[in-house]
């Protein structure tokens, strides 16, 4: 059977909505240009077509909600003729004209209850999985579960209909591997991977503005050390004060942050050596629920690195 390779664009955009102690609203739906369909929370990457499918979700502190969908290689008697790789991306974001529920968690699961991704706050985080050539029809099963832990007196906080969090979820469908992933091709890996964790914050009891607590983690996938590193980003609104394991040398103009390696003069803290990372953090100014943007890592030789793979996940209960 002739192989045809194409790439499924689904433009599969699926907007929830969740209202602090409110209806919260999913909406699912797939651009007319895309081949596919979304039927009663069946993504299929085959056929034709443009579905939609809501439900309503009310949630409070304390409470978990969650909905479930599957993801098909088949419709009707039509299946994939080749492998099929599929990567879903969750942007978690604050609703227009809204600020984001802070404590809110998304979660996604497999058919075993096992998380294969999450955050907390707003972030953005991709699921990758595939379907391997078969005569037989294919499909997985996902369940996205929304969690607003009970942070006490705090809640009050997000009363009233001036919060809301939405999540979008995009879909790209192909039959060649998505960024090399896919079986026998773990995906390519980035020069430089960069995680920004923060904690749940809390407000100061004098000042009563919110502080939080930020930690960096860089890792090196070259096969050569990056000597005398520094690190530089964009973060707009939250304000870091301070660092530790690192030397916070600039943050003007304001929001453009610029750290160097502490100058121990240790190989381990001032290079970052072939597959290894250095971490450094410290306390900031602000609800910490917002990403770190054009990230970049240099060194004494080499160029700036702006090709980073970022990840991002707020409101942790504690950095290790």
């Amino acid at each position: 059977m002739k192989r045809i390779f194409f790439l499924l664009l689904l433009v599969l955009t699926i907007v929830s909505s969740i209202t602090a102690g409110t209806l919260a609203m999913y909406t699912a739906s797939i651009d007319s240009l895309a081949q596919g369909s979304t039927v009663a929370k069946e993504f299929i990457f085959v056929g034709d077509g443009t579905d939609t499918f809501q439900q309503g979700i009310k949630i409070a502190p304390s409470e978990t909600a969650d909905w479930q969908f599957k993801v098909k290689n088949y419709k009707n008697q039509v299946i994939t003729e080749t492998d099929l790789y599929y990567k879903l991306t969750f942007t978690v974001l604050a609703s227009p004209g809204k600020k984001a529920i802070d404590p809110l968690t998304v979660s996604v699961k497999d058919i075993n209850g096992n998380i294969l991704n999450r955050v907390t706050g707003v972030g953005t985080f991709d699921v990758l999985g595939s379907f391997p050539l078969s005569a037989v029809g294919q499909e997985k099963d996902y369940t996205v579960e929304i969690h607003w832990p009970d942070n006490g007196s705090s809640d009050i906080n997000f009363a009233g209909n001036n919060f809301g969090t939405t999540v979008n979820v995009a879909a790209i469908a192909s039959q060649v591997p998505l960024n090399g992933s896919g079986p026998g091709n773990p995906p390519q890996q980035k020069p430089i991977s960069v995680k920004y964790e923060t904690t749940a914050p809390w407000q100061n009891g004098q000042s009563h503005n919110y502080q939080y607590n930020y930690k960096i983690t860089i890792t090196n996938n070259f096969s050569e050390p990056i000597k005398d590193w520094s690190f530089a980003f964009l973060l707009q609104n939250d304000k870091l004060t301070d660092a530790w394991n690192a030397k916070l040398v600039s943050y003007t103009p304001p929001g453009n942050y610029f750290f160097m390696n502490p100058g121990y003069n240790n190989q381990f803290t001032d290079n970052i050596l072939p597959g290894q990372s250095v971490s450094f953090g410290g306390p900031a100014k602000g609800k910490g629920t917002e990403a770190i943007q054009n990230v970049s890592v240099g060194g004494s030789n080499t160029s700036n690195i702006t090709d980073v793979d970022l990840t991002c996940v707020f409101g942790e209960s504690s950095l290790n």
